[in-house]
């Protein structure tokens, strides 16, 4: 009996040290997310490097803990990941720049990675996970909301006689294509609980922030993810859980606005009045019923129009709207036709990674450069030709159907529904802006996916074949 009783103690030790191991990997993979984030998206090679050791140390500790199964391999993103690595560095070498292709294969095989841990953390550690993304999140929203109100010239861009939230990224769309994934999931959970305090406040906060980058991909991007939420969670339920969230956001960006003209003064005091107000105007009208929310939405939005308008006399409304509501964006469409250029050139192995020329004859007559098109979609053919993009294509759709594929295993239908959007959202923003080339936006959404993956098959067999192993031996101590 007492040997019996030590074996089923062992088996029982080596579950919590599992637990804890895997437990300690997801840990690792969220220290790299706020890492990388907090560190201008770990586009400079010394975050990047850090952001690395991070990720490839949870990567050992969870395989070590919860070795590679055959199912990791059958995993439908790992077979077209490693292909486009692989043409990555071939490309490269094939260009006579082999050294050019392996911080691309690195990234791909990072995104691998991230989704072999995730499918491995227990369901309290997927939770840990997807808080503390949010968490990161908000701080991110709220140093880009600092940034504007303050001009803080570390977290604020200017361009266009505006100042914009760039938040601790550097660069506004960036921050945007982080903030619009996280709002949709905190949306997709308040649809879950509509009335949960802290949900409103971390949705109000993100989409404050948002809105503070002016960023019309992340607005496109966001709508995008609204609509696939909507057809998910259902458009009355995902409205009531978006409405609160959304006119707290607005009212937050009506007092913003007098921040942001480069010709005017800040005023901090009443952004930050404004995004108090927001806040709780998203508080209160997801307390009420339906035609008094409507109506307090309709009168914070009217009050919110009128503080702006008589605080700056219109102007600061007026160069807004000038700078950013509209469709032009000469130098990105020059940079796009030039890429277009490229593809032209070199139609099958694109010029090599990192060695796309865009290049155009600006309306002055001098020659204008752009580091990337604008659209990550054209950069990846513009240097892997044709058949990186094929690649990519096949690794896009890998993607959609394992993340399809996990409706029916996921515990939380409203966290599903929620990455399922913002990697959708995700997806139509990467066509705007060079936002993979910030190695820590695309992990942070590899990580939402991740967190809705299933465990290996044979999770169960494995667990069942410890335990009979434990069994076996108890039997024959005895025995003897």
């Amino acid at each position: 009996m007492f040997v019996a009783s030590a074996g089923r103690s062992d088996a029982s030790a080596d579950g919590v040290s599992e637990r804890r191991t895997t437990g300690l990997a997801g840990l690792l993979l969220l220290v790299a997310v706020a890492a990388g984030l907090l560190g201008q998206g770990a586009y400079y090679t010394s975050v990047q490097r850090y952001v690395g050791v991070l990720v490839a140390a949870a990567t050992v500790l969870v395989l070590v803990a919860w070795p590679p199964t055959r199912s990791d391999v059958r995993l439908r993103p790992v077979a077209p990941a490693a292909a486009l690595a692989a043409w990555a560095v071939l490309d490269a070498a094939l260009q006579g720049v082999p050294a050019a292709g392996v911080r691309p294969a690195l990234l791909l095989l990072g995104v691998v990675a991230v989704l072999l841990v995730c499918r491995r953390l227990g369901q309290e550690d997927r939770e840990v996970l997807l808080i503390g993304v949010t968490g990161i999140g908000l701080l991110v929203a709220l140093a880009g909301w600092l940034g504007v109100a303050g001009r803080v010239g570390s977290w604020a861009f200017e361009a266009q006689g505006i100042w914009r939230a760039s938040s601790t990224l550097s660069y506004p769309n960036a921050t945007a294509a982080v903030l619009a994934p996280a709002a949709l999931l905190v949306l997709a959970r308040l649809v879950a609980a509509p009335r949960s305090l802290p949900l409103v406040v971390a949705a109000t906060g993100l989409l404050a922030g948002l809105a503070a980058t002016m960023s019309r991909a992340g607005a496109l991007a966001l709508v995008v993810g609204l609509l696939v939420l909507a057809g998910l969670r259902g458009p009355r339920a995902t409205a009531r859980a978006a409405v609160g969230p959304c006119a707290g956001a607005l009212l937050a960006l009506a007092c913003l606005v007098p921040s942001m003209p480069v010709a005017s003064p800040p005023r901090p005091a009443l952004a930050l009045a404004g995004l108090a107000a927001g806040l709780a105007l998203a508080a209160i009208v997801t307390r009420l019923e339906r035609s008094s929310a409507v109506a307090l939405v309709l009168g914070g939005a009217l009050a919110g129009g009128l503080v702006a308008g008589l605080v700056t006399g219109g102007g600061a409304v007026r160069t807004v709207a000038e700078a950013r509501i509209n469709l032009a964006s000469p130098d990105r469409g020059s940079a796009l036709h030039a890429a277009l250029w490229v593809i032209a050139e070199h139609p099958l192995i694109g010029a090599g990674p990192g060695h796309a020329d865009l290049r155009w004859e600006g309306h002055d007559g001098g020659t204008q450069f752009f580091g990337y098109a604008h659209n990550e979609y054209a950069q990846v053919a513009a240097e892997l030709g044709l058949v990186g993009l094929a690649l990519l294509a096949v690794l896009l759709v890998a993607i959609a159907r394992l993340l399809w594929s996990t409706r029916a295993t996921c515990p939380v239908g409203g966290i599903w529904a929620g990455v399922v959007a913002a990697t959708g959202a995700f997806g139509v923003h990467s066509g705007f802006d060079f936002v993979w080339h910030l190695p820590a936006v695309l992990l942070t959404v590899t990580l939402l996916a991740g967190a809705v993956l299933p465990a290996p098959d044979g999770a169960n067999a494995r667990t069942l074949s410890l335990t009979a192993q434990r069994k076996e031996t108890d039997e024959n101590q005895i025995a003897n």
